[in-house]
C-alpha cells in the first residue's frame, strides 16, 4: 500500500506541475490540470519499473506519447464536445500545430521530473523495496569425459542432450588432438578418394556444451577426484563428480 500511494503522489505532483504546457495546449486551465495530474499518474505507474537509463532516455520516452495525445484529444475529442467536426484535415491540422508543442513539451518536462523525482524520493525515503540477499549459487556437477574418439565424443553427445536443461550440470573432455577423426575411412585419403579433412571434425563444433581441453591425462587421484594433466607446462589438476573414462586403444599402423 506504502508503494502505490509513492507512486500515486510522485505522478500527480510531476504531473500538475508540468500541466503549465497543457493549459497552453487545450486552451483550459481547469481540463489542462486534470489531464495532467491523471497522465501523471499513468505514467508513473507504466514506466516506473524500468531499470537504468537517464533523466533523458526516460523524458524522450515521454515526449513519443505527445503527438498520439495531441490527434486523439485536440485534433478529434475537444472538437466533437463542442458539436464540430474532427480537424483532421491539413488546414486544421495547420492550426493545431502550436498545441502539438505543449504537448511535447509536457510529456518531455513529465519524463524529466518523474525521473528526478523518482531519485529524490529514494535518496530520503530509500528503495521501494529492501535489496535481497543473493541467493546461494547452486552446485556444479562435474562431468569429465577421458579420450576424443568415437566413445568420448558420444557419450559427450548423448549428455548434452539428458542435460539440455539442466544448467547445473558441466561436461569437459580432454583429448590430445584438437579433432575427431573418422579411421575407417583412412583407406580413401590413402587412395586420394577423400582429402583428408572429410573425416576430420574439430570437436568444439561438434560439441556445443562441452568444453574441450587439449592435454594427456598423467594420472587419475581417485580418493580426491581430480584428472592430472600434463599440457606442456605445470602440471594441473582437473576436479570431476562423475568420470568416463573412453581412452579407448591405439592404433599399430
Amino acid at each position: 500500500m506504502k508503494l502505490i500511494v509513492r507512486r500515486l503522489l510522485i505522478g500527480l505532483v510531476c504531473g500538475t506541475v508540468s500541466s503549465l504546457f497543457l493549459c497552453l495546449a487545450v486552451r483550459n486551465i481547469g481540463l489542462g490540470l486534470s489531464l495532467g495530474a491523471l497522465l501523471g499518474i499513468a505514467q508513473i505507474f507504466a514506466f516506473f519499473d524500468l531499470r537504468g537509463g537517464s533523466a533523458i532516455d526516460r523524458a524522450m520516452t515521454c515526449a513519443a506519447l505527445g503527438f498520439p495525445f495531441w490527434s486523439t484529444i485536440n485534433v478529434i475529442l475537444l472538437p466533437l464536445l463542442v458539436g464540430q467536426r474532427p480537424q483532421w484535415t491539413a488546414e486544421g491540422m495547420r492550426a493545431l500545430f502550436p498545441a502539438l508543442i505543449g504537448w511535447l513539451l509536457f510529456c518531455f518536462f513529465l519524463g524529466i521530473l518523474s525521473q528526478a523525482a523518482r531519485e529524490v524520493a529514494k535518496y530520503f525515503l530509500g528503495p521501494e523495496s529492501p535489496a535481497r540477499a543473493p541467493c546461494p549459487p547452486e552446485k556444479m556437477t562435474q562431468v569429465v569425459i577421458l579420450g576424443g574418439g568415437f566413445a568420448g565424443v558420444s557419450t559427450a553427445e548423448h549428455l548434452e542432450k539428458q542435460f539440455r536443461s539442466d544448467p547445473t550440470v558441466s561436461f569437459t573432455l580432454i583429448s590430445e588432438t584438437n579433432s575427431w577423426l573418422f579411421t575407417p575411412m583412412l583407406v580413401e585419403v590413402a587412395t586420394s578418394g577423400l582429402e583428408p579433412t572429410h573425416i576430420s571434425t574439430p570437436l568444439r563444433t561438434s560439441l556445443k556444451r562441452t568444453r574441450v581441453l587439449r592435454s594427456r591425462v598423467t594420472s587419475i587421484d581417485l580418493e580426491r577426484r581430480q584428472v592430472h594433466l600434463d599440457d606442456g607446462g605445470p602440471r594441473t589438476g582437473l576436479h570431476y563428480d562423475h568420470l568416463v573414462l573412453a581412452l579407448g586403444s591405439v592404433s599399430n599402423y
